[in-house]
């Protein structure tokens, strides 16, 4: 009978353990879920989001896949630490705005703009807006309804292996649930 008590005691003690170290992990994202004042903030770590099509659901702000069922080649998503608040959707509750980078299905890294958008339940992730290939994305805000994102890019004559110097901003508008470049 001891033994049986003493085994159902350690069986309760690795589940509660397990749960605890899952739950530190989730933490580690590096997305802000309270802002300065301990205001909510939306975190978009394990949020899904659709690229040309394609759902991609990310786990810590990452996800990675075989680029061919089998295949070494990995594709990674990325979530950046470039975060942006505000109500872009007008219902009253604060949104996030990111930038994911994707790579490993060939020789770019390319930039998207995504938002982690209140719902009437939850909060759910957006089709993902193509930003650019290989730049060095810098700030992403929000201002009278419009989204900047600022980015170094190249010359239009550069290579892609220079080093990008160029300064650039793209503006869109959250509109009909897809953001629209103004």
């Amino acid at each position: 009978m001891r033994k049986i008590i003493l085994a159902c005691v350690i069986v309760v003690g690795l589940a509660v353990g397990y749960f605890l170290i899952r739950d530190d992990s989730s933490k580690k994202t590096g997305a802000p879920v309270v802002n300065e004042n301990g205001e909510f903030r939306p975190d978009p770590s394990s949020a899904t989001f659709t690229f040309d099509g394609e759902v991609v659901t990310l786990s810590s702000g990452r996800s990675a896949k075989a680029v061919v069922p089998g295949s070494a080649l990995v594709e990674e998503t990325l979530l950046l630490d470039k975060f942006a608040y505000g109500d872009i959707n007008a219902d009253g509750k604060e949104d996030t705005l990111l930038l994911l980078a994707r790579y490993g299905a060939g020789s770019g890294t390319f930039i998207y703009l995504a938002g982690f958008i209140s719902g009437p339940v939850t909060y759910r992730g957006t089709e993902a807006v193509f930003i650019g290939d290989r730049i060095t994305p810098q700030s992403i805000s929000i201002g009278g309804g419009t989204i900047t994102v600022s980015y170094l890019d190249r010359e239009d004559n550069e290579a892609f292996a220079a080093e990008p110097t160029v300064k650039v901003s793209k503006r869109f508008v959250y509109k009909n649930g897809g953001f629209q470049e103004r």
